[in-house]
């Protein structure tokens, strides 16, 4: 399946969403019987674009990291933040606007949308106009089966990607860092269920392991398969064996399957360029970020038999540390090789987390 065909046109849909008027500062919420989401805004309802310039963010999980989202704020250069959710709430409005205006660069509205009905949503003219008009995207946590319920195959999905293809900031934490690889560990199969290390080690064919592909495009997401929350859940296990999946599933081959798995606390900062950089929360702990590279294709990986699969290239990145998406090359961090053998991970310096910065 090629990115290519995940395009489909959109489909022109009017539903009325009532708005109420604020000032400047005081948040505004909205909804209406109809609206598939509900909408919350700070800042001002009038329309502003600005110029931007393109940033992907993947974040980790837990605590949000504030120059993560610095970073994204300067890229919005004033324009309209929008932040997206299945679930939650407002919070993020204040703390954006708030923290744009700390650091000299206000925006002039940031606006969340919690989206009620999935399905629904992603035709929704008022919603996709909201898509359009944003300088700025950030997906929130939650469970990433919702967001691929929300955008597959819909209008919104086109309207985001060619926002990005026009070259706004855009990211996501915890789920909204899950959609953003080309290979989506979608959690659809797996229900209210965790997918952990051992069970997808031992079955990489597990009826939890569903994907979906090609979903969100961004400059350098070919390839990609996502992961989060990492050593802290100790998914190193799982994110392998996605890996190993995309190549048995022959979605990449063996030496083209690549990946990123974000800490909780930790952020990756890509440029449009392919350059990268990590940042962390302060007083984080474990915060690292890990990229991944396969150098072969797995020996076994089959239904009900415990993965094999080895030579697996592992760089994990600290804070401050550079890594370049294009030639694969980092700058600061640590280089080790794992291998997985019946379904245990051994690796190059004895710690399957790699141990401390080097």
């Amino acid at each position: 399946m090629k990115k290519a065909e995940c395009k489909k046109s959109i489909k022109k849909q009017v539903i009325t969403c009532a708005v109420l008027a604020a000032s400047l500062l005081l948040p505004i919420s909205t909804s209406a019987a109809s609206a598939p989401y509900t909408l919350y805004q700070v800042g001002s309802t009038a329309d502003k674009a600005t110029s931007t310039s393109f940033g992907q963010v993947y974040m980790g999980g837990s605590t949000d990291v504030d120059e993560a989202f610095k970073w994204m704020i300067q890229k919005a250069n004033g324009g309209d933040f929008l932040v997206i959710r299945a679930t939650g709430t407002d919070a993020y409005n204040s703390y954006i606007y708030d923290l744009a205006k700390s650091i000299g660069k206000p925006l002039n509205s940031v606006s969340t949308i919690v989206v009620d009905d999935l399905i629904r949503a992603g035709s929704d003219s008022s919603l996709i106009d909201k898509i359009n008009k944003a300088e700025g995207i950030f997906f929130a946590g939650g469970n990433q089966a919702d967001y691929v319920d929300f955008l597959k195959g819909s209008p919104a999905l086109t309207a985001l990607n060619n926002r990005i293809n026009q070259g706004i900031p855009f990211g996501g934490t915890s789920a909204g860092t899950m959609i953003q690889g080309d290979h989506v560990y979608d959690s659809i199969s797996a229900g209210s269920t965790t997918l952990d290390s051992k069970t997808a080690l031992n079955n990489p064919y597990s009826s939890l392991i569903s994907f979906t592909d090609y979903l969100i495009q961004t400059p350098h997401n070919n390839n990609i398969q996502t992961d989060t929350h990492f050593e802290q859940r100790d998914r190193m296990g799982r994110f392998l064996t996605f890996l190993a999946r995309n190549i048995q599933d022959g979605e990449e081959t063996g030496t083209s399957a690549k990946g990123i798995a974000v800490n909780e606390q930790s952020a990756l900062l890509v440029e449009k360029d392919g350059s990268a950089k990590v940042v962390t929360q302060p007083g984080s702990t474990n915060a690292a970020v890990y990229l991944a590279k396969t150098n072969i294709a797995p020996i076994t990986c089959v239904s009900g038999q415990p993965l094999t699969f080895n030579n697996i290239s592992i760089y994990k990145l600290f804070n401050g540390s550079t890594f370049n998406l294009s030639t694969w090359t980092g700058s600061g961090g640590l280089a080790y090789t794992l291998n997985v053998n019946g379904g245990v991970i051994t690796s190059s310096t004895g710690k399957v987390y790699g141990g401390t910065q080097p």
